[in-house]
């Protein structure tokens, strides 16, 4: 093979395989499901205790945490 012809078949290869093209798609499409389940777990959500009186207002972040604040008044 001469310098020129290694040259062309350089400048002709695909400059993705079909496993490159693969994994970029799975990360461009996991990466937005991650992100938006990891925001919604993170949001606080009003939770009703049995133990706390009316007076208390809890809330419950990522299924783990429990926060109970007063209520004005």
């Amino acid at each position: 093979m001469t310098w020129i012809s290694k040259k062309t078949f350089i400048l002709n290869r695909s400059l993705w395989t079909r496993k490159q093209i693969a994994l970029l798609l799975a990360i461009l499409t996991l990466a937005p499901a991650a992100a938006y389940l990891s925001i919604n777990l993170a949001r606080p959500r009003p939770v009703t205790s049995a133990v706390m009186s009316d007076q208390w207002k809890c809330t419950k972040t990522a299924g783990i945490v429990t926060v109970c604040t007063k209520k004005p008044g």
